[in-house]
């Protein structure tokens, strides 16, 4: 549909013509209501009797309506136009009513005489990024990012526009719709240059016609940012297959760069520009960061010493995902801070892969010399510990059994013993030879073992550590002899993953407080805590350096997860400076830190993973699942918590990243929108019956319980009792709400508006088995009971229990540990995962337990998940992760 000056589209006025693209004609237009000029695309005639197209126009709509960002052209409305024919109803087609943006194209500015100076071309690469990363975050890939897709106002503002053909994360790549040529659209459309304006800034991976996802726009914002600094095209050819040959095939020349160029800007270029999209950089906002870092200056944009590319893991022949992952684990860039107050100090600089094996490494620990490194696998089903050398490939089991696991390794000073934990009914410390022989039991609880400098005693924790973000329990700690003997309890507090300073006078763990996950020292004897990091980042799992002087940790401060170190006196516990970064990594984490007594060897475990939401299809009267699909590929963690009443609407949210959000989508697995955004953690999303959200939050510094609208407006505290909560689970009527206090009682609160938070609830009694408390999860269809976890004092599951309102009693229904149960629609059966690989159902009446579904398709995080009202599709979060061994050692003078 073509149209001309003067022409009108409801209120708006076609003024004249301002291009083509890929998915429609675009006009000027004069939006009468408001007074402003905008910019209308309209779908071009030829293509309406054709539904796919259409289909897609209005996906375009849809995840452009999703995006608002400064940097993005902004989307008003979607509007259908009037009736060809008089007496009709049927729309003659659609428009899109977008954000008029002002300025010259980007090709404009490269093309013309004089270069972009390079801090400007920096400065416009930033904002692009800054772009990319908020579609990105919300599982959009543009797909045709190129020069003529970004402009640059006169103020500097740039905008990148045309997401015609943006990919929400979810839809199958592989599409017809999906491989056709992103210029391809009316015969008058494919001239040589709009076809070679796209095939220039194609992905290899996209040239090829493979799949693509965030890493296509990364190697395109990499073509975009060199022409901007070289001031001509990157990949030029005489046709179409010219151009792809070149974009496959031709060098780089880096030697066109201006001989100024930042060394942090040519290597973010490098990583942009990797073939091999396995080992491309993964995430934009990276770039981004490294960008501000040379705007701000030569100090700031110093860059850290890259590490090797990795050998390919033993799990490329099933798990491709996997092999992308540990190449950006290892090439991520690692590097040990030019040391302010130690500037001789030598740099790591040599990275070698200790273990590639399927499936997870855990809980690495170096033995004193540097030579061997014991770590937790579980390889052969259970987790066992293995010991190998660090330059060799066989490791050998120190402790195993079939029927038990073995976690949390730690050598002994002199390395002739290991410390370690053993899961069988009693549990407890064992020490056993470096080798593995004569293991003996010194307490019969604990976890996380650390021996003290002298070897001769043992310090540990109540807890068992395996995904940070989850804790919601306490922990103590205690010490025990090295050879046995009775345990004494040295802190009343939280307190998880201990470590002994060298010198023996204090002992570093992290606690969770208010959400927080914090770093603390004190004296081995026992007394007052000291702060080491008391702020809003997740800071866990410290060590001491060998000589006292620092303590190593994991935190996510700098973005993904990855180790630093803070200088610390080893005597009193204060801290001496600011947190130093050790690693930098991009989507993989750098966790778990050990080093050797001299300090020139350290070791950690690598790991990249990511939980996206699948649907099992359910008939709750024969009880039998059907085939689960994955609804939403993205590489991020969204765990779907609930279903909206007409089963239209999913509640997700995002534990473990470091900004912890609550999203709505369609439970399609699209539409995905962040409901949340800001620094605090916000979890455990579940919908009332009018549409509202509740959601446990420490938005106040406590766990409390919070409610906000599906718009995203509306947001209220609903109550705040004196402990930390958590596991809001509304009534079937939605007028209350229950919720369970981590320390303390169960919980009843009103939902009715306008009830005082401080005084808007009241203990529910008589929610305890035998001494322990009933932590309930979900409330039945009837209104009559409430079923959830029995807890132990840190949290742990100890088996399921049910609590009947008429009675006012709870009582256990099951022996499996899980850590979440839902209701069937029928108020009797029970549904939960007893382990990551199944599904099962309890009937609460009989006890009668029956397994409906096994190899998911990927693993249950066995946390949160929903049934819809009717109980025929249940939502769970899948998770992959791949986590490897790696040591660095430090350039020998």
């Amino acid at each position: 549909m073509s149209l001309t000056g003067g022409a009108r589209l409801g209120a708006y006025e076609i003024t004249g013509p301002l291009g083509a693209g890929g998915m429609g004609e675009v006009y000027r237009a004069r939006d009468g209501r408001l007074g402003r000029d905008v910019a209308i695309k309209v779908l071009p005639e030829i293509f309406l009797v054709d539904p796919d197209r259409l289909a897609r126009f209005e996906r375009e709509a849809k995840t452009l309506a999703a995006l608002n960002h400064p940097h993005i052209a902004q989307i008003y409305g979607l509007e259908e136009l009037a009736p060809a024919r008089p007496g009709s109803t049927t729309p003659s087609g659609r428009a899109l009513v977008m954000e008029l943006v002002e300025g010259r194209t980007l090709d404009e500015l490269i093309a013309s005489p004089a270069r972009l100076p390079l801090a400007d071309a920096i400065d416009i690469a930033r904002q692009i990024a800054d772009a990319l990363e908020c579609a990105h975050e919300r599982g959009i890939v543009h797909r045709d990012l190129k020069p003529a897709n970004v402009k640059v106002r006169d103020d500097g503002m740039v905008k990148v526009l045309d997401f015609g053909l943006a990919k929400e994360a979810g839809v199958d790549p592989a599409s017809g719709a999906a491989l056709n040529s992103p210029t391809f659209t009316t015969p008058a459309m494919t001239e040589r240059g709009l076809i070679l304006g796209t095939a220039a800034y194609m992905a290899p991976e996209q040239a090829r016609g493979r799949p693509v996802d965030k890493r296509a726009d990364i190697w395109s914002f990499g073509v975009v940012f060199f022409e901007m600094l070289t001031g001509r095209q990157l990949f030029a050819g005489d046709t179409v297959s010219d151009t792809l040959a070149a974009v496959l095939r031709q060098d780089v020349p880096w030697r066109d760069l201006p001989a100024e160029t930042p060394a942090a800007v040519r290597r973010v270029l490098e990583r942009c520009l990797e073939r091999d999209s396995k080992r491309r950089l993964r995430d934009i906002g990276d770039a981004r960061l490294d960008l501000e870092g040379a705007l701000a200056g030569p100090a700031a944009a110093e860059p850290p010493v890259r590490a090797p590319a990795p050998r390919r893991s033993a799990v490329a022949a099933w798990l491709p995902w996997a092999v992308a992952a540990l190449a950006i684990a290892a090439a991520a860039a690692i590097w040990m801070a030019a040391g302010r107050r130690a500037p001789e100090e030598p740099r790591w600089a040599q990275f070698t892969a200790i273990t590639d094996m399927a499936g997870e490494e855990n809980s690495p620990t170096l033995s004193p010399d540097g030579l061997a490194v014991a770590y937790a696998s579980r390889t052969l089903g259970t987790w066992d510990i293995y010991s190998q050398r660090t330059g060799g490939r066989n490791p050998v089991v120190v402790a195993g059994d079939s029927t038990r696991d073995e976690s949390g390794p730690a050598f002994s000073p002199d390395g002739q013993s290991i410390a370690f934990h053993e899961s069988d009914a009693d549990g407890g410390v064992f020490v056993a030879g470096a080798t593995g022989e004569s293991a003996r039991r010194v307490t019969d609880f604990g976890f996380h073992a650390a021996w003290s400098p002298d070897g001769k005693q043992i310090v540990f924790n109540t807890e068992e550590i395996t995904r940070p973000h989850y804790r919601v329990g306490t922990s103590e700690l205690w010490i025990v002899d090295a050879t046995g003997g009775t345990p004494r309890k040295i802190d009343n507090g939280d307190a998880v993953q201990p470590s002994w300073s060298p010198s023996g006078a204090r002992i570093a763990f992290w606690s969770n407080v208010g959400g927080r996950r914090d770093l603390y020292t004190i004296p081995a004897a026992g007394g007052a805590r000291v702060a080491v990091m008391e702020d809003a980042p997740l800071d866990w799992c410290p060590v001491w350096s060998p000589d006292g002087r620092y303590l190593y940790f994991a935190s996510d401060r700098g973005g993904s997860m990855n180790l630093w170190r803070i200088e610390i006196d080893q005597s009193s516990g204060r801290v001496a400076g600011a947190p130093e970064p050790v690693t930098t990594g991009v989507q993989a984490s750098a966790e778990l830190p050990s080093l050797s007594k001299d300090g020139a060897r350290l070791v950690f475990r690598s790991r990249i993973a990511s939980v996206n939401p699948i649907a099992i299809p359910f008939d709750p009267v024969a009880r039998n699942a059907g085939v689960p699909r994955i609804l939403n590929n993205a590489n991020t963690t969204l765990i779907p918590s609930d279903i909206s009443r007409d089963g239209k609407w999913l509640a997700l949210f995002n534990i473990g990243e470091q900004r912890e959000d609550i999203f709505v989508g369609a439970a399609d697995g699209t539409l995905i929108r962040r409901l949340t955004d800001d620094a605090t953690r916000d979890r455990g999303p579940v919908w009332t019956p009018d549409g509202a959200i509740l959601f446990y939050s420490n938005r106040d510094g406590r766990w409390q319980i919070w409610t906000i609208g599906a718009d995203g407006g509306g947001l209220r505290k609903i109550a705040s009792p004196p402990d930390d909560v958590v596991y809001p689970v509304p009534s079937p009527e939605g007028d209350r709400v229950v919720f369970t206090g981590v320390t303390s009682a169960t919980y009843v609160a009103s939902l009715a508006p306008g009830v005082p938070p401080d005084t808007n609830f009241r203990t529910l009694e008589g929610m305890s088995v035998d001494t322990h408390p009933l932590w309930p999860t979900a409330w039945s269809a009837d209104g009559e009971k409430l079923a959830g976890i029995i807890a132990a004092a840190n949290g742990s599951p100890l088996g399921l229990g049910v609590y009947d309102f008429k009675t006012g009693l709870a009582r256990q229904v099951s022996a499996d540990k899980t850590a979440f149960v839902r209701w069937l629609p029928d108020s009797r059966h029970l549904a939960y995962f007893p382990d990551a690989q199944h599904l099962a159902l309890l009937d609460v009446v009989t006890g009668a337990r029956e397994i409906v579904a096994v190899r998911l398709p990927l693993a249950s995080v066995q946390d949160e998940f929903a049934v819809a009202l009717d109980g025929r599709t249940i939502y769970y979060g899948g998770s992959r992760a791949e986590a490897d061994i790696w040591m660095v050692e430090r350039r020998k003078q």
